[in-house]
């Protein structure tokens, strides 16, 4: 927002009046480039912190050595991470089965219009077309003109 503000509360108004619009709906912006020595600023720093023993809240210095330097820690950590990549992965798999679909549908729909085209520059009729071609009428009509032009 280039405004070096700690904090941006942003909510709505009514643009043709300039009154607030007190739906209670808020967005609020934290700057996380401004980590100076006010309470918030700390907090900031902390979480760009990578060291325990480096932290201003005593809270995320003791779950980030938990995390970072216990044999607990590093499971939770893995397990987290592990459900993460799952997660990912399923996901992945889910779109990937999605594009293949598309792929064989639009396979599926340039072969029944090449298969029409050539029925009808064979001379066959437009009913024959639809039928054997599996396309609707207005497809196979559209391509018999595109053929006739």
């Amino acid at each position: 927002m280039h405004d070096n503000l700690p904090l941006y509360n942003i909510r709505r108004r009514i643009d043709e009046n300039a009154k607030c619009f007190e739906d209670g709906s808020r967005i609020i912006y934290v700057n996380s480039q401004r980590r100076d020595n006010t309470a918030l600023g700390k907090l900031m720093q902390d979480l760009y912190c990578t060291e325990p023993k480096n932290l201003h809240y005593h809270e995320f210095a003791e779950r980030m050595e938990f995390l970072k330097y216990s044999k607990e820690g590093e499971e939770k950590m893995t397990d987290v991470i592990e459900e993460y990549a799952a997660r990912k992965a399923e996901a992945l798999a889910k779109e990937a089965v999605k594009e293949a679909a598309k792929k064989a549908e639009e396979k599926e729909q340039a072969n029944k219009i090449e298969l029409a085209q050539g029925l009808l520059a064979d001379g066959m009729s437009i009913e024959f077309t639809v039928r054997h071609s599996k396309l609707t009428e207005a497809e196979v009509r559209e391509l018999a003109s595109k053929l006739s032009a």
